[in-house]
């Protein structure tokens, strides 16, 4: 993919889209009742109040609300909304995000800049959502959700900080994972993390922040993280008394469960300061264990961190009417029959849908505690919540009965058996019966029972001569595999024609070529014409297929004509790649630039 092709993203940018824009009228309101998936940044976009105060009209000391909860919002100052029409104006905004100035109002226009978070800009018109702004020099439209008003007057400069120059260097010791900074700012470039408890030589005390020396990297570290081993050094000028540190934010224990609305990254502590633990995926369930302030403890993938609330929507399976809990381990108070797994594993849903996101899973001939039934879901009892399975794996016996169900008993390995090619699914465990579907070359298949010629898979039945039993790394272990290796370079540079991290980064490609090597898959380096048009990974499958994580995704028509632009697909919507701003993730679905030049996929 071409440097100069003028795709740009950030991590700020992916959350952006996912940002609903709510109606204008809904600001004369003057009660709020919460429902599931608000929070406060939401509701203060949707009737145009700002969050502080919202906050204050509702004597909220935290962004925690409950579902049902109403809040007041005729106490609140409102924000002058934007009408659909372009008009002048000329009150100032500042960005409370990195924010893109494209060339028109619109996310399918070019990127001309990346204004930081915290700037201060003046509107010189509105479109609809959309406000023109002029930056360093260039004029452009940014997105209305990520501008909040600016204060009518600005406020008093503070004095400046003096600057405490020990006689000689003292030392301190780090209180967290600390970043040593090229200059005294969040926003400067990070020169290296600082492990917790190890000890740096302060060289000088500015306000906040302080210049020390860690090995022989020198830079500049928040004060807040260190911790003196030796007295604090004098200044030679009287020192202005320090201000207050506010008091620390209190952590509590929650038990909440959240959707990611965007790929989010989990730092080791409640703030973006702390260092980058992994990236969620946009769609993931996560469960908060504690909060702090704006910032909720969860597990993901075995790592656990701190993520920000402001990218996560509450979820909530509670019943649709209150239902009074079963004593008994059937139904609803069924007496007369049990419901059974009926497959190796299933998964249970937030919702009766199978877009809905996965919150656990039950397996087979585990006997499950049903709410309710319809519309071939079984709305059941998991932990203290509830969720939803599909009833067409699920099967009723009698209550007591101790006959087995249908599946065969034994273990099926979901990576061990898969086909050659193309292999067709019958209704019946024989070679005469009706095809309802087919396999793909090298597709794993999700056994659940056999016969003496057939397994059984949850479409039909597959002869067993066209399957492989093999053992080892399976085809998808190493799709998979590719997956972790690209997620290892999450954030680094986009290289021209580089293949391997000691460039700095890769392209496109040069990050396919990498990841399957270090995968254990031995491929030429070429192009992506050439990985779409040749043998490697498999034949072609059209943009209509689904496809799964490790599947190759294919664009054309980026910075050239023709297939020009490669990913790997995380889950069937999502892809990670080297794209012009660094490597990083992307959605198919929310984004028109990807839909429009979606060529296909390949399986490998």
């Amino acid at each position: 993919m071409d440097h100069k092709s003028g795709l740009m993203y950030s991590f700020a940018a992916i959350a952006a889209v996912t940002v609903l824009v709510q109606a204008d009228d809904a600001a004369a309101a003057s009660t709020h009742t919460v429902r599931a998936g608000d929070t406060l940044w939401s509701i203060s976009q949707q009737h145009n109040i700002p969050l502080a105060t919202l906050k204050t009209a509702n004597n909220l000391t935290s962004d925690r609300i409950a579902i049902g909860q109403t809040l007041r919002l005729s106490g609140a100052v409102t924000l002058a909304p934007t009408n659909n029409n372009n008009t002048q104006a000329t009150a100032n905004r500042t960005t409370t995000a990195n924010l893109n100035l494209r060339n028109g109002a619109g996310t399918t226009h070019s990127v001309l800049l990346t204004i930081p978070r915290g700037q201060s800009l003046t509107p010189l018109k509105t479109s609809g959502s959309w406000t023109q702004v002029t930056y360093n020099g260039r004029t452009g439209w940014v997105h209305n959700d990520f501008l909040s008003a600016a204060p009518a007057q600005p406020p008093t400069p503070a004095p400046a900080a003096p600057v405490v120059t020990p006689s000689s260097a003292t030392t301190s010791k780090t209180t967290a994972n600390l970043n040593l900074r090229a200059s005294k700012s969040t926003s400067a470039r990070v020169l290296t993390t600082i492990p917790k408890g190890q000890s740096v030589s302060v060289l000088k005390v500015e306000g906040t922040w302080s210049q020390v020396k860690y090995g022989s990297q020198t830079g500049f570290v928040a004060n807040t993280y260190l911790s003196n081993t030796a007295s604090t050094p004098t200044p030679t000028t009287p020192a202005t008394p320090a201000p207050s540190q506010p008091s620390q934010i209190k952590e509590e224990s929650i038990n909440t469960l959240y959707v990611t609305t965007a790929n989010l990254n989990m730092r080791q502590g409640a703030g973006t300061g702390f260092a980058l633990v992994t990236t969620i995926p946009n769609g993931t369930t996560v469960t908060a264990t504690k909060q702090s302030g704006s910032w909720v403890y969860v597990t993901y993938n075995g790592k656990s961190g701190y993520v920000s609330t402001g990218f996560l929507k509450q979820t909530t399976t509670a019943p649709s009417a209150p239902v009074a809990p079963n004593l008994g381990d059937a139904g609803a108070g069924n007496t007369d029959v049990d419901y059974i797994v009926n497959t190796p594993s299933l998964n249970v849903r937030a919702s009766a849908t199978t877009n809905s996101a996965v919150i656990g899973s039950v397996k087979a001939g585990q006997t499950l505690r049903v709410v309710q039934t319809s519309n071939g879901w079984h709305q059941i009892y998991i932990g203290n919540t509830t969720g939803f399975v599909s009833s067409s794996f699920v099967r009723q016996v009698q209550k007591g009965s101790t006959s087995n169900p249908t599946w065969v008993s034994g273990s099926y390995d979901s990576h061990t058996f898969v086909t050659s090619g193309s292999v067709a699914i019958r209704s019946q465990a024989n070679d005469t019966s009706s095809i309802v579907g087919s396999t793909l070359r090298g597709g794993l298949l999700n056994v659940i029972g056999e016969t003496a010629t057939h397994y059984r898979v949850a479409e039909g039945f597959i002869a067993k001569a066209h399957v492989t039993q093999i053992s080892g790394k399976s085809a998808q272990s190493t799709r998979l595999a590719t997956i972790a290796v690209a997620q290892r370079f999450v954030g680094t540079p986009y290289v021209w024609a580089s293949s391997s991290p000691v460039n700095g980064g890769f392209d496109c490609s040069g990050l396919i070529f990498y990841a399957f090597n270090q995968a254990g898959v031995n491929i030429p380096r070429t192009n992506v014409a050439n990985y779409w048009a040749g043998a490697y990974f498999g034949p072609q499958l059209p943009k209509s297929f689904t496809p799964q994580a490790g599947d190759l995704v294919f664009f054309e028509n980026t910075y050239t004509a023709g297939p020009s632009h490669m990913g790997i697909m995380i889950n069937a919507d999502t892809f990670i790649h080297a794209g012009t701003s660094g490597l990083g993730y992307n959605q198919i679905s929310k984004e028109p630039y990807w839909q429009s030049r979606l060529i296909g996929y390949k399986r490998p």
